[in-house]
């Protein structure tokens, strides 16, 4: 619910924004940019209230969490929306939690006692995290998200988890080369 209302306040934002530029001489261009597509039902409607506007939107998704399917399909039916892979290494909320595409066996150096992704970027880099396991499991949600279609133009990264050393920076790096994709800069 929450996000429905910060993604509304984000599009009657952009509205005013553009409707002021009609008294002027002057474009003032504006990208509406979302994450965390994928999380739950709600942030996936609240994404299609806005791409649904038709503006040019940029949203990415986070591919090991349970709504990822719905995302995907939604994502795939709009041509206004420029899509990228929203890296997740974590799992932030105590009571709905999530894990890592590959499986916990896969990557145990990455999941709590339960399986579930740590809840912070602390935690993780607490348990000394192996860098193969961290390159295995991104290139395990980029590769899910080409397989259930998406056409990829980024990555971006969940809470900053993916880009927290400079050894995992270059992790992402190398696979935004390998894969032919745009990254944010470091931002945390």
């Amino acid at each position: 619910m929450k996000k429905t209302a910060i993604l509304s306040f984000i599009l009657f934002l952009g509205t005013s924004v553009i409707a002021q530029q009609d008294k002027t001489t002057e474009k003032i261009p504006i990208l509406i940019r979302c994450d965390d597509l994928g999380m739950c039902h709600s942030v996936n409607m609240a994404a299609k209230q806005v791409l649904e506007t038709g503006i040019p939107v940029s949203m990415s998704v986070m591919v090991p969490c349970p709504w990822f399917s719905e995302a995907a399909e939604l994502l795939q039916q709009y041509e206004n929306v420029s899509v990228g892979i929203h890296l997740t290494l974590n799992a932030e909320w105590k009571q709905y939690r999530w894990g890592p595409v590959t499986g916990a066996k896969a990557v145990p150096s990455l999941v709590d006692s339960l399986g579930f992704f740590f809840p912070s970027r602390s935690r993780l880099f607490g348990n000394n995290p192996s860098l193969t396991e961290i390159e295995t499991e991104l290139r395990a949600q980029i590769d899910k998200a080409l397989k259930a279609g998406l056409k990829i133009d980024y990555l971006d990264y969940h809470m900053g988890a993916a880009v927290q050393t400079p050894e995992t920076r270059a992790i992402v790096e190398k696979l935004a080369a390998e894969y032919k994709l745009g990254h944010f800069p470091l931002l945390w």
